[in-house]
């Protein structure tokens, strides 16, 4: 797995937090008791429930008198700005005040996707400084606030209660790329010299014939076992090396299934497996989003290219709009000619599959990777929601044989393993084939 890029984690400049102070509970019951007495005393003429009242008033008023600083510092910092799911970050947190305060509590609340080790929350009592570091771990994909940070602060003597919120930075939070030892080969290479045997030959290592030997041939090429045979010289052949275009199409249009296994999260952590398996070959790699704000992203090499997609993808999870998913629209150099499409979609929405006539239309080989992990749950109140779904399932059938009649390669999500790239066989394309 690629290790996200880091930079030192420095903590973030103190923020000086002005919290908002009132009476605790313990100053209102002592002055509610301490007046009742007091005028039970009165009433009745007697001593007794004054000498009650006293020491409880006397406590308050001492309790009221303690100073309350009017701004304390709260310094927090995030171990890596960037990580995995389920891996671990630290949250830092340090509280300073000017004087010694009777209590500071702080308390993380974390979305749904977060995970702490121990306890959310943490008290200490009379100090003037409180640091404390917790553990978490995203188990989403996503950008996500590690916060907010509830602050509760208790003068001496617990007169007062002071509480403040304070928002900690956002952690970026990539989606676990799956192994892939294989790759479909495109039927179509480029010029650039690459990873991939292409049906040409040329300078590489794998070897693919033999060959009378011409004026120019590098001796050490020269098949001495088969030219002593045949009485002249022979040559080996080598298939040449050449690169790929590869683009990832995700479908977010829709985002069905259960929490963390729905069908944006497979596609998302689809498109990282094969943008990160063909950035290995030093093959060009590009993204598209289909539905929400136009997303796209031209073909690159390098690992910054894949960081810059997971960004882009990331971004389509935000996306409040809604667009039509048409890939005319698109620049051409979001999908150069001859690139290998890979389509993630649950095939929910017609459009997406006119998104993939398009690409065939195109001339672009393209393999759908079904993502819908789910199908609609038949409702025990409706009579004919059995045959519902028994249609609702051909007609999927149906779709995925059209897809297949085009010359979509169509892929179902493996649960263990994801994407099976090695079990990809492409056809040659018309005219495509280098």
């Amino acid at each position: 797995m690629t290790t996200p890029p880091t930079r030192p984690a420095s903590p973030l400049p103190g923020v000086e937090v002005t919290p908002t102070w009132r009476l605790s509970r313990l100053a209102v019951r002592l002055a509610v008791f301490g007046a009742l007495a007091l005028v039970a005393g009165i009433v009745a003429a007697r001593p007794e429930p004054v000498l009650v009242a006293a020491p409880c008033l006397v406590a308050l008023v001492v309790a009221l008198r303690r100073p309350r600083p009017e701004t304390i510092r709260v310094e927090a910092a995030l171990s890596e700005p960037r990580s995995f799911e389920d891996e671990d970050v630290e949250v830092h947190v340090v509280v300073r005040a000017e004087e010694v305060l009777g209590e500071i509590g702080l308390d993380l609340a974390l979305p749904r996707t977060f995970e702490v080790d121990g306890e959310r929350a943490c008290r200490e009592f009379e100090v003037r400084s409180v640091s404390h570091t917790w553990t978490v771990r995203a188990r989403r994909w996503g950008r996500w606030r590690a916060g907010p940070l509830r602050l509760r602060v208790r003068s001496r003597g617990w007169g007062y209660v002071g509480t403040a919120t304070l928002s900690l930075a956002e952690l970026t939070v990539f989606p676990p790329p799956s192994a892939a030892r294989e790759v479909a080969v495109p039927p179509a290479l480029l010029a650039r010299v690459g990873s991939h045997v292409a049906r040409r030959a040329g300078p590489g290592v794998e070897f693919a014939g033999i060959r009378t030997y011409a004026p120019g041939d590098p001796v050490r090429r020269v098949n001495w076992p088969v030219s002593t045979r045949r009485g002249e010289l022979y040559v080996n052949e080598y298939a040449a090396e050449r690169a790929a275009d590869v683009v990832a199409v995700v479908d977010t249009t829709a985002d069905l299934g259960p929490f963390g296994r729905s069908s944006l999260d497979l596609a998302v952590r689809g498109a990282a497996t094969v943008v990160q398996a063909y950035l290995r070959y030093a093959d060009r790699v590009g993204v598209v989003t289909l539905g929400g704000a136009l997303r796209w992203l031209a073909p690159d090499v390098g690992t910054r290219q894949y960081y810059r997609i997971v960004e882009t993808l990331l971004a389509s999870r935000v996306d409040e709009s809604y667009l039509e998913p048409e890939l005319a629209h698109f620049p051409p150099q979001a999908l150069p000619p001859g690139a290998l499409a890979f389509v993630f979609t649950p095939l929910v929405d017609a459009r997406a599959a006119e998104a993939v006539r398009d690409l065939r239309e195109r001339g672009h080989p393209v393999i759908v990777v079904d993502v819908l992990s789910t199908e609609p749950e038949p409702s025990p109140r409706e009579p004919d929601s059995e045959l519902a779904l028994r249609v609702w399932r051909l007609e999927r059938e149906v779709l995925l044989h059209g897809l297949v009649e085009m010359g979509v390669t169509v892929l179902a999500w493996d649960e263990e393993v994801g994407i099976t790239l090695d079990r990809v066989r492409l056809e040659p394309l018309l005219g495509g084939a280098r």
